[in-house]
């Protein structure tokens, strides 16, 4: 994190101190204060994360089309996008995802869930799992 960041922070954590005041000064020991501040940032953390998700949601409309994850094929962006929440580990996030459908594998897929833009070349399921870390399909599938 770089400074300017790091100040931008500090500037906002003055802001909300001086808007929480009233509600900073009933808590009377460092665990109250801690839950409270704590909180706050949970608050923060869904509304940056909630906020992100979305916009990249909204950007995925814009591209058209999608690789299935599968197979490759070019599959359409559908214009109405899925309401997605998301348990995450300091807050439920919610926001709008498009979704793409693969006719050849008669599968249904999240655009961000790990496939590549269609105009991108195929990465087979092996080296993208190794890739990503994970064990399994990188892809969100319902």
């Amino acid at each position: 994190m770089d400074d300017r960041f790091r100040q931008r922070i500090l500037e906002l954590a003055r802001q909300l101190a001086v808007e929480e005041k009233e509600r900073l000064a009933r808590a009377r020991t460092f665990v109250e204060i801690e839950d409270l501040v704590t909180e706050i940032g949970d608050e923060l953390t869904r509304q940056l994360a909630q906020h992100v998700l979305g916009q990249r949601g909204e950007d995925m409309l814009g591209m058209g089309s999608h690789a299935c994850p599968d197979c490759g094929k070019a599959c359409e962006v559908e214009d109405e996008p899925e309401p997605i929440i998301l348990q995450g580990r300091r807050a439920e996030i919610e926001y709008q995802e498009p979704r793409c459908f693969c006719t050849r594998c008669r599968r249904a897929f999240f655009p961000s869930g790990g496939g590549t833009p269609a105009a991108a070349s195929r990465v087979g399921h092996a080296e993208r799992d190794a890739k990503s870390g994970l064990g399994g399909d990188a892809s969100t599938q319902f």
